[in-house]
């Protein structure tokens, strides 16, 4: 089985909420088997909506603060298979205590040491152990293995004492705790050790990058290039979290070509605002000279409609009036070797061999950069569209709210038609 698996870098809860609709909708018909999230979000209600909206956290970088992971009971015990190398760090809040927290750092010192605190609820939200109580101090060298999952079960004896064991071996038993009403219990990695939960297998999944990063991006290709062998038969779907239109008939036609084409390093779906694409559709007569004049970026970068709210808002609305038409491009796919916006792309697993990027310009690396070292083209396909809210300096002093609500009623329409008649005429 060749496993078809979506990334999406998720950043603002107003961006993302059409594109949820679209990728769940995949989901459910089998196009694609797994979507990944890397939040990379900046503010806390952005963290804590795609929490609440995403699943279980698969994976988390080394200075992500703790993520609740399950509970722990006298009758159910916690279990979790960790890869990490040393500081595993699990935190427990008592029911009846909720303000009280118990923390055992597992393997620390470099995988030497491991202690029992006694934390305020308040400090799982950061690294800082300056005020703790340690209540539990023990040498135990080499308890976390590197080579495979560490097998993690934490559980309550009858006197409600809890017993932590890793690889079936007893790290410790403490009686001076009283976790006899269970509890909620966090994880996290630290100390330059990244966390990842293998049991997490849902088909909808979190992961969770160092926060307050500049670029941080590389940290997902780098995940999934050291895993190689884990993903090398896959195919990779990556799309921006602001994708609010989704051709999802023409999808999985997208990915068999995907497949199809291994000569090409990666394969632009055909996005409406997105400067190549636009100067390719007006190219072939899908868009009329009174939309506007899309000429071709200098270098595949930048442009004018790159730069302008006004350009893209009357792009958008061209579209819309269209009824979400294919703005056909020139030929069925085009081969392109300049840079491009990475929107929507198509990757092979295989090509992850090449994928271990530094930290920086992820666009440049994989629409320029390793294609021109390997010598290979990139693509754009003409025949599967999706639709691109904004860059960055198209949102100085816009309002996209009309734009938003007319794709939420395009949306409605593709995925839900018999409960709606929208309208699909945007302001602007």
């Amino acid at each position: 089985m060749t496993p078809v698996i979506l990334v999406t870098f998720a950043g603002r809860q107003t961006r993302m909420e059409i594109l949820t609709q679209y990728i769940r909708r995949a989901l459910d018909l089998g196009i694609i088997d797994e979507w990944h999230i890397w939040d990379f979000t900046r503010s806390a209600d952005d963290h804590a909506w795609v929490t609440r909206e995403f699943g279980p956290a698969r994976y988390m970088g080394s200075k992500v603060p703790y993520q609740s992971a399950g509970t722990v009971s006298p009758g159910v015990s916690f279990r979790a298979s960790a890869r990490i190398r040393h500081d595993l760090h699990i935190a427990v809040v008592p029911n009846d205590r909720p303000h009280e927290c118990y923390e055992i750092a597992v393997g620390g010192w470099k995988n030497t040491h491991s202690v029992l605190r006694k934390i305020g609820r308040e400090q799982l939200a950061h690294f800082d152990r300056s005020n703790e109580q340690t209540l539990w101090s023990q040498p135990t060298p080499g308890i976390l293995s590197p080579g495979r999952p560490n097998d993690v079960t934490l559980s309550i004896d009858p006197a409600g004492a809890p017993i932590l064991r890793i690889n079936d071996v007893t790290v410790g038993t403490w009686p001076e705790v009283d976790l006899s009403a269970g509890g909620t219990v966090h994880v996290r990695g630290g100390w330059g050790a990244d966390l990842e939960l293998c049991d997490v297998d849902a088909r909808t999944r979190r992961y969770i990058g160092n926060p307050n990063e500049q670029l941080p991006y590389y940290q997902a290709y780098d995940y999934y290039a050291t895993r190689f062998e884990e993903f090398e038969d896959a195919v990779f779907l990556k799309c921006d979290d602001d994708i609010v239109y989704l051709d999802i008939e023409k999808l999985d036609g997208y990915i068999q070509f995907r497949r199809a084409n291994p000569h090409y390093f990666v394969v632009s779906a055909n996005v409406v605002n997105n400067g190549v694409c636009a100067y390719l559709q007006q190219a072939a007569g899908s868009i009329p000279a009174s939309v506007g004049d899309f000429e071709r970026p200098p270098g595949g970068f930048g442009g004018t409609l790159w730069e302008s709210a006004e350009r893209a808002a009357k792009l958008h609305g061209y579209f819309l009036g269209e009824d979400g038409r294919t703005l056909a491009l020139p030929q069925p796919a085009i081969d392109w070797t300049e840079r491009q916006s990475i929107n929507f792309i198509a990757w092979l697993g295989r090509d992850l061999l090449h994928m271990a990027l530094p930290q920086g310009d992820d666009e440049h690396a994989l629409t320029i950069g390793v294609p021109t070292f390997l010598g290979r083209p990139s693509a754009i396909y003409s025949d599967f569209t999706v639709s691109h809210l904004s860059f960055g300096p198209q949102e100085r002093g816009w309002d996209p709210t009309p734009l938003i609500k007319a794709y939420e009623a395009l949306m409605r329409s593709r995925l839900f038609p018999e409960t709606e008649k929208p309208m699909l005429r945007a302001a602007g």
